[in-house]
């Protein structure tokens, strides 16, 4: 019984998602563009988490809860485009609390019992922090850890996409307002070589932006999850588009034996 509730409510909070964004359709093809771009998103990461959940044992009710976070998580960022016209977060702007906000002031979960919805709040809070708080609750956790690769994933696949083939269709909002310049931090190339995930303050440049998206990978916690990213190359992609110093270099070979390791 419980299950078919939770199911319900799954597809109502789909139905209104889809009028949601419907609000925020542009004649700007630039901005229209990034909202397809984030619908599109969204569906790919609930296919992401369909997929790593059928290698671990989750129960279907857990999954729609899973389901409805991965609908919800980047919710705010619709918001943030039209109304700031970035997707980088700042005291100002940042998606994650807007998104918890969108949920709350139309009681978006209101069909979900109060344990379910702090579940999926805690998700969506959760997706996109540069380390998790320590989480006592252990079915959070692999919840949470699910939607993080789930997320990590599909952004690895559009902006491994996006830089390849940038000269052709550059995209301003995903470069995060970071200048482009060839110079790598040294707190970026230090953490890839420790194996550690980049610190969003301490990137400065679109090499940068891209070395931490690529470090990404020290932090994914399913076999699954490496082997997505393995056979899609978005790592490599990723490399080819940034200058071949002898840093770069060792970075890169310094992340493929890391996955190479986890497959």
């Amino acid at each position: 019984m419980r299950l078919t509730v939770v199911e319900e409510s799954y597809n109502k909070i789909r139905t209104w998602y889809d009028a949601y964004v419907l609000e925020f359709s542009s004649e700007d093809s630039e901005i229209q563009i990034n909202i397809d771009l984030l619908k599109e998103h969204a569906s790919r990461v609930i296919e992401n988490v369909n997929e790593l959940a059928l290698s671990i044992n989750i129960d279907e009710s857990n999954l729609f809860l899973l389901q409805t976070a991965a609908l919800l998580h980047d919710i705010g960022r619709f918001d943030q485009l039209v109304k700031h016209g970035t997707y980088a977060d700042n005291e100002y702007s940042n998606h994650i609390q807007i998104g918890l906000n969108v949920i709350e002031e139309h009681d978006v979960l209101m069909g979900l019992e109060e344990e379910e919805r702090l579940l999926v709040i805690d998700c969506v809070k959760m997706h996109d922090l540069s380390e998790l708080p320590k989480i006592s609750d252990e079915q959070s956790l692999i919840l949470i850890d699910l939607l993080r690769d789930a997320d990590r994933i599909d952004v690895l696949r559009i902006v491994s996409d996006y830089y390849t083939h940038k000269k052709v269709h550059p995209n301003r909002h995903l470069d995060m307002e970071l200048k482009d310049m060839p110079a790598i931090a040294k707190k970026v190339s230090s953490a890839i070589m420790a194996e550690k995930v980049v610190r969003r303050e301490d990137v400065e440049t679109v090499n940068d932006l891209k070395l931490s998206q690529m470090s990404w990978i020290f932090d994914m916690k399913h076999k699954r999850s490496f082997k997505i990213v393995s056979e899609k190359s978005y790592i490599k992609a990723i490399f080819e588009t940034l200058p071949k110093s002898d840093v770069v270099i060792d970075m890169y070979r310094n992340m493929k034996i890391f996955m190479e390791n986890q497959l």
